[in-house]
């Protein structure tokens, strides 16, 4: 089993019933070439076999769950901590222009 998006061959959704995964292999399959009809034939048999669907599911589907599911904490998390490391720079630089150089002997 491979990790194409099985359902986007066939063109249906996670939530796809039995009929609507037969009906949409039927019509892709229609005058596909040889290379085609054995993916769609291999997309249709892991979604047909509720085993192999759950499978599918947690490996495949999960992980691009997952994976948005990371993007999406990071998108908001990470503009907050630029601003907050900006920020830190900037203390950082200020401080630093307004202390006195330690070479130099004070008077």
């Amino acid at each position: 089993m491979s990790d194409l998006d099985y359902y986007a061959i066939l063109g249906v959704g996670p939530e796809a019933e039995r009929d609507e995964i037969e009906g949409a292999y039927q019509r892709e399959v229609v005058g596909a070439d040889y290379e085609r009809a054995r993916i769609l034939e291999e997309a249709r048999g892991v979604l047909l076999d509720p085993a192999s669907r759950a499978d599918y599911d947690a490996r495949v589907v999960g992980s691009a769950l997952i994976e948005e599911t990371v993007t999406a904490i990071l998108d908001a998390h990470l503009p907050r901590a630029e601003a907050r490391l900006r920020a830190q720079r900037k203390l950082i630089a200020a401080a630093s222009s307004t202390r006195p150089d330690a070479r130099t002997p004070s008077s």
